[in-house]
């Protein structure tokens, strides 16, 4: 009898469980369909041809080539084709079945919101964004070296010199100048969230977490927002959570980023996150225990963005002309220096992307090119897009995420959202 009471528990339990799955969905779908953006297809400004190419909203007009990597945390890259244009285009893929409640529709619709909101070169775009089979796929630039923690984790594991942490730091400034002169807050800037494609190119992404200074058609001088899961690079007065805070909160981040770059490690790598509280309201921001040597206008410029008080810092403009960025390079410097050492023969192989040679040992700046080279093994993952691709036409197969995914419920109509075009600021 208690058994039978049991099962019968478990079946309405499953069944709320896929009720409530079913309704996050239809909030997704309206919420998506609410925005201003939608249309029937996406847009974007080729920057070779400067042709106009639509991006279409049906996962069978897109050939799954090869993964580039985690993104975001809860996202996957993935390179395609895009078949009735011939494009290279990145699909970022996000299972919404991950979370069973409205809280990843939320940041999901949140991300699409924010990331349309800005159109600048050096922030990741959306061309167009659309659900299909409990999916949601975004359509954007093929960045095919994938994010710099990617990159320090599975190739250059001891960070980077001072010129390519200028070279990746400045670009990167570029785009949080233009979100600041435009009232935004990026919030959750990290080495998760830039980007690489083959061309040295540096995008921005990772904008869930953004916030505006502008509410109600007038411009506000600070914010209140709780912390998320980037308490690592997170400013101290925004762990306070006793006041607001402005824009400076991203320049401590940007700080402690450079230090990531530089060290693969932030200062409080592998701190419980009291001990992390703790320390960032009650004292300066401990060093990076290392023997590399890196120059003093690196430490000072760190040091500028990392102090404790708000007023202190610099603002974003006032940052871009410290002296340390003197030295930075520019895109093809990039790619010679770290795509042609993580993804080999990516010129002759427009599908190459980092994890297509993921077993590659790590490589560090006193390898030469060659070593690298001769260091490349290859990477098969036609298994795993196969399975997607299968997936992804209301197959119940799983997905590449097999230890996250739950199966298919179902198929779920597809639904359009097209973002804006694109212009490079």
């Amino acid at each position: 009898m208690e058994g039978g009471k049991t099962e019968g528990h478990s079946k309405r339990d499953r069944q709320a469980t896929g009720d409530l799955q079913a309704s996050s969905l239809r909030t997704a779908r309206k919420a998506l369909l609410n925005l201003s953006i939608v249309s029937q297809s996406g847009i974007f400004q080729s920057k070779k041809s400067h042709r106009r190419h639509q991006y279409t909203n049906d996962i069978q007009d897109y050939e799954l080539l090869s993964d580039i990597g985690g993104v975001d945390d809860i996202s996957y890259l993935y390179l395609a084709r895009h078949i009735p244009t011939g494009e290279y285009v990145a699909l970022k893929y996000t299972d919404l079945t991950l979370s069973p409640d409205y809280e990843l529709i939320d940041e999901l619709i949140r991300t699409v919101r924010n990331t349309n909101l800005c159109k600048h070169r050096n922030i990741l775009p959306y061309w167009t964004t659309f659900v299909e089979n409990e999916r949601m796929w975004n359509v954007t630039y093929p960045m095919r070296a994938g994010t710099f923690r990617n990159i320090m984790r599975n190739h250059i594991n001891e960070g980077f010199n001072d010129t390519v942490v200028a070279t990746v730091m400045r670009e990167v400034l570029k785009g949080i100048i233009y979100m600041h002169d435009n009232r935004m807050i990026h919030n959750d800037i990290r080495a998760d969230n830039i980007l690489l494609d083959v061309r040295g190119e540096i995008r921005l992404t990772g904008l869930r977490n953004m916030v505006s200074l502008a509410q109600g058609g007038e411009y506000m001088k600070s914010v209140f927002s709780l912390v998320g899961d980037n308490i690592e690079w997170a400013a101290p007065e925004v762990m306070a959570q006793n006041s607001n805070y402005n824009e400076k909160a991203d320049i401590y981040s940007f700080g402690i980023t450079a230090l990531e770059l530089a060290f693969n490690r932030t200062p409080f790598d592998d701190w419980p996150p009291l001990k992390i509280l703790l320390s960032k309201l009650e004292y300066a921001c401990p060093a990076v225990a290392s023997e590399k040597i890196l120059s003093k206008d690196f430490y000072r410029m760190v040091s500028a963005c990392i102090r404790k008080d708000p007023n202190r810092r610099p603002t974003a403009r006032e940052l871009a002309e410290h002296v340390f960025f003197k030295s930075a390079r520019n895109a093809r410097y990039l790619e010679t220096h770290i795509v042609q050492r993580i993804i080999g023969g990516y010129k002759q192989d427009p599908t190459a992307t980092v994890s297509t040679y993921s077993e590659t040992p790590h490589v560090t700046q006193n390898d030469t090119q060659a070593d690298a080279e001769q260091s490349t093994g290859s990477f098969s993952i036609g298994q795993s897009l196969h399975a997607l691709s299968q997936a992804s036409k209301g197959s119940k197969k799983n997905s590449p995420h097999a230890s996250r995914d739950k199966s298919v419920a179902g198929s779920v109509e597809s639904l359009s959202v097209a973002n804006n075009q694109v212009v490079p600021a």
